[in-house]
């Protein structure tokens, strides 16, 4: 028996609309595999999620047409159906693309929401009205319903699908699309696929991936390696018997740049409050200090475990760890969302209390005032040794900017300036943004402060401020941070105070302090034995090393201290091959690139020192660092 034209018909309308639905999903992972480096491994999974997504959508848009509703009514609400789907599969890959390009990895629905909650907010931060945000997307959209809608009309598979078959049978056919869908759906967290790279398993369930830390990524079996060492560290650490139990305060101010305070011989007066502090006496050190790398993720791991990026363990032995051990409270009170941002709330271990923008709906997640109104609520020191940690977002480009915070001259944060602004205005206005920034921390700083000190914490007490990675701001024409290793993006303040019967000990500033000093310094200021696993020193005591090491993404690197005429800084880029050195000493902006003028025999021993600590490079980087020859 032959069929008939109208069947054939719905059968090449339903394998036409399928195709199309596969068009974007397609596309998509040919730029995911083919320019973002995702793995081949996703291409299968993906393709089969998007099928049972087009069972879905056919079984949907059949129970659609079983409502008693005019045809127009049936046609427009599938339209809506469809372009839904298309915008949250396009949704889904530009926040893949663009964590991706800035972070390293797909983005978490968890991280997408908490922003597009803050969207107002946000929007206002970077200059830009919500409500013609909103038409502009609007706009789109309801061009894209009118489209489809006028498709339908013509070449919709369902009427004539209908018309072939009975009501009952139409009953059973959607049930059991839908049915299909909703199976792959409850199963799919246990298809474990973001090991594979899929994209939807990444954004819904991060914690799939390989163990990825922003722009770094640790081996399954290097990281289980490092977890047993952090165990046998935990069981032998052994507790000081008496000491100082100073308060301990660490102030963590996002993309903080050291050469970008006044403090610290920056020409533009940004830095008031904490000078007034050293001229009152209360300072102990202020000096810059180098990040381990150019991100959030590996350089508060750093801040907190001693650690430097490939040896960053998933549970290390941290600051708050030690001092716990110790009899202090931790209470941890950051700006920005840490609790979706790579779980950054984790790397710290079990607190007494626990607060970050995600967990309040009153105010903007970037704003540095939640943070001043969460210290509001403590109450007066119980003499219990505490310790406080706070990270404030003044400074980063998606901070908010208070209206009573002074400005330098027309500002405009970098992530929204104008397109055909020149080069030079970009940099301007980006400058006049950060160094706002900068004079808001400073005024945060002090204000938490001024709260610690009413409440009696400050009668003893150690206060530390540093930056966790430093910013570009148009140097080399590179804005923002999780790019570079030029010494923008790593160069951070390591400001030291003491208030009380507080003692820091003899600090003794180096040519060169690393970010995983910060911790150990610490722990000596109070008498504390440091755990095995810290790579760092307290700068109390002798210089003991000749190298610090860094990290971003492909560029690895090292500080020489022990160069003759001046501090060498040498780096990689693992993949390209291409490779830098400069004396930072007499070349602070690293403008005469120096390799060609280093004895290869050096080179070949800094090349053996990078790959001791390239643990956190991807396998093919590691493999082709191997392969270069230093000379």
């Amino acid at each position: 028996m032959t069929e008939s034209p109208g069947g054939r018909a719905a059968a090449v309308r339903l394998v036409g609309a399928t195709a199309l639905l596969f068009v974007l999903p397609v596309s998509f992972l040919a730029a995911y595999v083919g320019l973002l480096g995702a793995p081949i491994e996703a291409v299968g999974p993906h393709l089969w999620t998007i099928a049972a997504m087009a069972a879905g959508l056919a079984g949907a848009r059949l129970f659609l047409s079983l409502l008693p509703l005019s045809a127009d009514m049936r046609r427009l609400l599938s339209a809506c159906l469809i372009c839904a789907v298309l915008v949250g599969l396009a949704c889904l890959y530009a926040a893949s693309v663009v964590g991706l390009k800035f972070w390293g990895r797909v983005a978490s629905v968890n991280l997408v929401s908490t922003y597009v909650a803050q969207a107002p907010a946000l929007l206002r931060t970077l200059g830009f009205e919500p409500a013609v945000i909103y038409c502009v997307i609007a706009i789109p959209a309801l061009a894209g319903i009118a489209i489809i809608y006028f498709v339908l009309m013509r070449y919709d598979w369902v009427p004539a699908f209908r018309a072939r078959v009975s009501t009952a049978t139409s009953v059973v056919a959607a049930a059991g699309l839908c049915s299909i869908f909703g199976a792959w759906m409850h199963g799919f967290e246990d298809h474990r696929w973001g090991s594979k790279g899929e994209p939807l398993s990444l954004s819904l369930y991060p914690w799939q991936g390989d163990r990825d830390m922003e722009s770094h990524r640790i081996d399954v079996f290097r990281s289980k390696q490092l977890l047993r060492e952090d165990e046998r560290a935990r069981a032998s650490y052994v507790l000081a018997s008496s000491g100082p139990r100073s308060n301990v305060i660490l102030i963590v101010v996002d993309a903080l740049r050291a050469d970008h305070l006044s403090l610290l011989g920056y020409s533009r007066k940004n830095t008031p409050k904490l000078e007034e502090l050293r001229d009152k006496g209360a300072m102990n050190l202020a000096a810059p200090a180098m990040a381990v790398c150019n991100e959030s993720f590996c350089g508060l791991q750093a801040l907190a475990s001693s650690r430097y990026v490939d040896q960053q363990s998933e549970a290390p032995i941290t600051l708050h760890e030690v001092l716990k051990k110790h009899g202090y409270r931790v209470h941890l009170i950051f700006g920005g969302d840490h609790t979706n941002f790579y779980g950054i709330d984790r790397i710290y271990g079990p607190v007494d209390s626990y607060f970050d923008g995600a967990s309040q709906k009153a105010r903007y997640v970037n704003d540095d005032r939640l943070v001043i109104d969460r210290l509001a609520s403590f109450p007066q020191w119980d003499r219990r040794p505490t310790m406080f940690q706070f990270h404030l977002m003044s400074t980063h480009a998606l901070g908010e900017r208070f209206a009573d915070t002074p400005e330098f001259g027309p500002g405009a944060s970098y992530a929204a300036v104008r397109r055909g602004t020149s080069a030079e205005e970009s940099q301007r206005l980006s400058i006049n943004h950060y160094d706002r920034g900068v004079l808001q921390a400073d005024a945060v700083i002090s204000k938490l402060l001024g709260q610690l000190d009413e409440r009696g914490y400050l009668e003893d007490a150690v206060v530390v401020i540093t930056g966790d990675h430093g910013e570009s701001l148009g140097e080399r024409g590179r804005y923002s941070h999780a790019h570079s290793v030029w010494q923008e993006g790593l160069r951070v303040p390591f400001i030291v105070l003491t208030f009380g019967k507080a003692n820091t000990g003899n600090l003794k500033p180096r040519p060169v302090i690393s970010q995983i000093d910060i911790a150990p310094s610490v722990l000596h200021m109070l008498g504390l034995p440091q755990p095995t696993t810290w790579q760092g020193v307290p700068i109390q005591l002798e210089k003991t090393r000749r190298y610090i090491h860094f990290q971003q993404a492909n560029a690895i690197g090292l500080m020489d201290e022990a160069s003759p005429g001046g501090l060498l800084k040498h780096w990689v880029d693992a993949l390209s091959g291409e490779q830098y050195t400069f004396n930072v000493t007499t070349d602070p902006g690293e403008k005469d690139d120096l390799t060609d003028k280093v004895p290869v025999a050096l080179r070949q021993q800094w090349r053996g020192e990078l790959m001791k600590h390239a643990g956190a490079l991807s396998a093919e980087a590691q493999q082709r660092l191997r392969e270069q020859r230093p000379d």
